[in-house]
């Protein structure tokens, strides 16, 4: 019985797939704390504001990854024309590895701004809540009262 290495390859795969299928499914949604109705405008702002805090660190960490992948990959590119040029004769073997670099430096760079572009906008501050009409007039009328020190 004769084995076809196309026929193993499509079952491998199709294995693969039925494998990871189940972990690609979406968590349940945890209850969000936005939810909350008996929140007050300041509590709402600090978790709003954690948030923003938190997600500004996460794609803080995304871009170092980012950048230090670029950097490799044009660390690599130069290396790599360093090491061709030292053995490159003729005119055309230098122009050729000069253009190789080029070439890896510019993919890098289009592969970068493409991660940056798949990361999204940055996020958004929340905004600061106003004080309520009553809570100024009552600040006003304490800061009236206090003695002059």
């Amino acid at each position: 019985m004769q084995k076809r290495p196309e026929l193993f390859a499509a079952s491998l795969l199709v294995f693969a797939l039925f494998a990871l299928a189940p972990a690609q499914a979406d968590p349940t949604p945890s209850p969000s704390a936005t939810a909350d109705t008996d929140m007050s405008p300041l509590e709402q702002y600090k978790l709003d504001r954690d948030a923003f805090l938190l997600a500004l660190r996460d794609r803080d960490f995304k871009m170092r990854i980012i950048n230090s992948t670029f950097k490799n990959s044009i660390d690599k590119a130069n290396a790599d024309a360093r090491a061709v040029m030292a053995s490159a004769i003729t005119p055309e073997q230098k122009s050729s590895a000069w253009s190789t670099r080029r070439n890896a430096v510019a993919l890098a760079i289009t592969i970068r701004d493409a991660a940056i572009l798949a990361l999204g906008p940055m996020p958004t501050p929340p905004a600061k809540p106003e004080k309520l009409k009553h809570e100024k007039n009552d600040q006003k009328s304490d800061q009236k009262g206090k003695a002059k020190r």
